[in-house]
């Protein structure tokens, strides 16, 4: 079919897609990168009346490129922090075999699925906002930005003080399991109270304090994982100091929160996956800024991004350290 330098010319040209790239098949991708005429195409062309179960070399060819593509779509994420500008798409035909594949940019695929507007103004922006986060290099920092995109959802959420803060850099709660007081509670009172327990979520947060090759960030090892994991184990006993703080009690749900601009080993991220530890990486701190940042941030309805609007934001969540 192509020859590996013909794949990696193809390689190329879906990392550099425009987010904004419009659909195409995989098919129509591959002879508008290489420049394949009439002829050149239809060799590579699988027929539209075969499914991609079926024992046909073209079908073959297809199912190796596409897996190749979704590779580096992931490979961009999780071996570069970086937001991939493309996706890749299995149509299935009625038997659920794959149909075709379509090849198309992010923000494309993300209208196609009614993500609003105001969104993906602010997602293509994604490499300048990663520029931002690699340059932190500031636990303080990390850990305001923190604080303010968890209080767009958990209000009581403050960054901590160094002191003694017991390996927790962020603590948040909310409330759950709401009911009205006057049908648990032994006392009335004039306003309606609310009866419920607490959800606390503590978070660590480690910066890459310059420590990258060729733009990349380094890997942050398993031993993060474990710290965090140690700070959990701390508020379950009495010398937690988080029971007087924030109420934290022996059966209290507690959710593990782990923000870093390093990578994530593989072990690193099989460890938190399997011991319940939530992961904010930098492709999922672009997401939540785009996502809940202030529109000061993104002047224009998102036409630019302003970072210096951005340390405003964090310096004031960073203010409200306990």
């Amino acid at each position: 079919m192509l020859c590996p330098a013909e794949e990696q010319q193809l390689i190329a040209a879906f990392r550099s897609l425009p987010i904004d790239a419009p659909v195409k098949t995989l098919t129509e991708f591959i002879g508008d990168c290489l420049s394949l005429n009439p002829s050149q195409l239809a060799s590579i062309t699988p027929d539209s009346s075969l499914t991609y179960d079926s024992l046909d070399s073209k079908i073959a060819y297809h199912v190796q490129m596409a897996s190749i593509l979704d590779y580096q779509r992931q490979s961009l994420i999780r071996k570069e922090a970086r937001i991939p500008p493309a996706v890749l798409i299995a149509e299935k035909a009625p038997n659920g075999a794959v149909a075709r594949y379509l090849v198309l940019g992010l923000c494309t695929y993300l209208r196609q699925n009614r993500v609003e507007e105001k969104f993906l103004a602010r997602l293509s922006h994604h490499d300048t906002i990663r520029t931002f986060l690699t340059n932190i290099g500031d636990g303080f920092k990390l850990e305001a930005l923190t604080a303010a995109l968890l209080q767009q959802t958990y209000p009581t959420t403050y960054a901590t003080k160094k002191s003694s803060d017991q390996g927790v850099d962020i603590f948040s709660n909310k409330d759950i399991l709401e009911i009205d007081s006057w049908c648990c509670m032994p006392d009335t009172y004039a306003t309606i109270r609310k009866a419920s327990e607490r959800l606390h979520i503590i978070a660590s947060c480690k910066a890459n304090e310059g420590n990258s090759s060729g733009g990349i960030p380094a890997t942050i090892t398993p031993a993060h994982a474990r710290e965090l994991i140690g700070a959990w184990l701390i508020q379950r006993t009495g010398a937690g100091i988080w029971q007087q703080r924030a109420g934290v009690k022996l059966l209290s749900p507690m959710q593990l929160l782990l923000i870093t601009t390093y990578r994530l080993s593989d072990d690193t991220l099989q460890l938190c996956r399997d011991l319940g530890v939530a992961v904010w990486s930098i492709t999922e701190l672009i997401y939540l800024i785009c996502r809940d940042g202030p529109d000061q941030i993104f002047p224009g309805n998102g036409a630019s991004f302003n970072s210096s609007e951005l340390e405003t934001w964090l310096e004031a969540a960073g203010a409200t350290r306990i």
